[in-house]
Parts: structure tokens; C-alpha cells; sequence
């Protein structure tokens, strides 16, 4: 039964890995920031695939044999411009909440643009 008892010393040591005291503002921050590296990163992948549908290094065949329509790979072109711009849209929002969490405004500002009221 003593083998499972502990000093109040190395319980403490026990837990030092654990975030004591993490506001729900600082967990908040951190997922922002996990959301904005993912974010960036499919754009990265996004950006490459641009480059090889406009490189022309992708080869489409149908089934049957027939010829493709002139613009197969404009649409895809398209989806993936409209993705891409999903993404700069998206981590703009996404900046611009995590500076509000790390830098809120003042409370004594009254106005939107900082001008004091007397």
C-alpha cells in the first residue's frame, strides 16, 4: 500500500508538464494559430497544383477513347483559383482574430478610430 504513496515534492514534479493557469483566450489563440498553419499550408499545395495544370504536365484520357473538350483543365483551373482565394480570405480573417486576442483594444476607447471623447 505504501508503494502508491508519494511526497508532495515529486507530485509537483509529476506535473510540471501540465499548463496550470491557461486562459481560455490563450487556448483560443493557439487553435487560431493551428488553423492558420493548416490553412497555409493547403495553400501551398494549392499553389502547386497550379503549377502543374498550368505547366501542362497532366495527361487526361477518357474511357472510350474520344477527344476531350479544349477546356477540360479550365475548370479545374477555376476550382482551384476560387479555393485559393477561399484561403487568403480565410487566414486574413483568421490574422486578424488572433491580434485582436493577443493586442484587445483599449478599454477607455470610445470610438472606433481611438479618438477619446472629454
Amino acid at each position: 500500500m505504501t508503494e502508491n504513496a508519494i511526497s508532495s515534492d515529486e507530485s509537483l514534479r509529476r506535473l510540471e508538464g501540465i499548463p496550470f493557469g491557461v486562459t481560455a483566450d490563450e487556448l483560443r489563440i493557439t487553435a487560431i494559430g493551428a488553423k492558420i498553419e493548416f490553412a497555409k499550408s493547403e495553400l501551398q499545395t494549392v499553389q502547386a497544383y497550379f503549377d502543374v495544370v498550368y505547366a501542362g504536365r497532366i495527361a487526361v484520357t477518357t474511357d472510350d477513347g474520344s477527344e476531350l473538350p479544349v477546356d477540360t483543365l479550365a475548370h479545374l483551373g477555376s476550382v482551384l483559383s476560387n479555393y485559393e482565394q477561399s484561403l487568403f480570405d480565410q487566414i486574413a480573417k483568421l490574422e486578424y482574430e488572433q491580434e485582436r486576442l493577443l493586442f484587445p483594444p483599449d478599454e477607455d476607447e470610445d470610438s472606433p478610430d481611438g479618438d477619446r471623447l472629454s
